[in-house]
């Protein structure tokens, strides 16, 4: 473990790193978008529905009747972005380092003494879509759990240092969720929400520690996708709607006041019509089960984009 909370800021790099990579090398072995465009074409010329065969449907979006947080819209599939404009993390470790007969004494490595702000993921779930007065059941939770397979061979490997440090699991977890919602909501419907950041450390001492605070500021300037996409700043106690302070105090934070909130949501209004590819399960599913197939959906012909 790094000594310092600079470190430990580096490790959360590679920690998201590590998780990329995996994902890019394994995806990339098995998918290009020439196999989906011919997969397409192939279903479009002898549209034939078969158990574990890849499947396009077009229609509507019909349930479930949720409601957005953010807009209170109706919706039929929401995955949204949460996060404070700011985060802290604050730290301390000894500042006496001496020797006796070579061993190194006082160095008792990072302690995360307190964590402020937030940043993390909800989606309302998988969602119905009716063509031709059929009903299949679209499955994106699928997609998450392919992502989520990468994501835990990698957490394993460090979560027993950030809890040994002191981080809370819930601030883990939300992480977590973060670094595997965002490859598969580009894969699902093509989001792309670039979050860019700001660090900065500050450092002070007393009584033999070294204290340090690593602060990181955050800022999205666009989201695109396939469907419906779009970025909210709100304030706490000012502009922020009841939805998503429903959502903050759902996982047990307590909001400042004048806290200024992002929100990145990508959605499907209800009734909307809509393409998606995928995989027929055999039960009204069109659910993600191979990676050339993938699950995608779109406003569009994915075939024409």
């Amino acid at each position: 473990m790094a000594t310092d909370n600079s470190g430990l800021i580096i490790v959360l790099i590679i920690f998201a790193a590590v998780i990329g990579i995996f994902v890019y090398a394994h995806l990339s072995k098995r998918v290009t978008a020439d196999k989906r465009k011919a997969q397409i074409r192939a279903f479009k010329t002898a549209p034939k529905i078969a158990k574990d065969a890849p499947i396009l449907v077009q229609g509507n979006a019909v349930a479930p009747d949720v409601i957005l947080p953010s807009t209170g819209e109706h919706v039929a599939y929401y995955s949204m972005f949460v996060l404070s404009k700011e985060s802290k993390i604050t730290g301390s470790r000894s500042s006496t380092r001496f020797r006796i007969n070579g061993i190194p004494l006082g160095s008792d490595g990072t302690r995360i003494e307190g964590v402020e702000g937030f940043m993390f993921h909800e989606t309302s779930g998988d969602f119905t879509v009716e063509a031709s007065k059929t009903r299949y059941l679209v499955q994106p939770s699928g997609v998450f759990a392919y992502f989520k397979k990468g994501a835990d061979l990698v957490s394993g490997l460090v979560a027993g240092q950030f809890a040994a440090a002191g981080l809370p699991e819930s601030f883990f977890q939300d992480a977590m969720n973060i670094r595997i919602a965002e490859p598969a909501l580009a894969m699902f419907c093509g989001l792309d929400a670039p979050i860019v950041t700001e660090h900065s450390r500050k450092y002070s001492g007393s009584q033999g520690r070294i204290t340090t605070t690593g602060r990181t500021t955050f800022s999205v300037v666009m989201a695109n996708s396939r469907i419906d996409s779009r970025v909210h700043t709100f304030v706490s106690g000012f502009s922020l709607p009841q939805g998503v302070v429903d959502l903050i105090e759902k996982r047990g934070i307590e909001l400042p006041e004048k806290e200024e909130i992002l929100v990145v949501e990508t959605f499907i209004p209800l009734n909307r019509e809509v393409y998606v590819f995928g995989t027929f399960d055999g039960n009204g599913n069109i659910v993600y089960a191979d990676s050339t197939s993938q699950l995608s959906v779109s406003y569009t012909d994915p075939g024409e984009e």
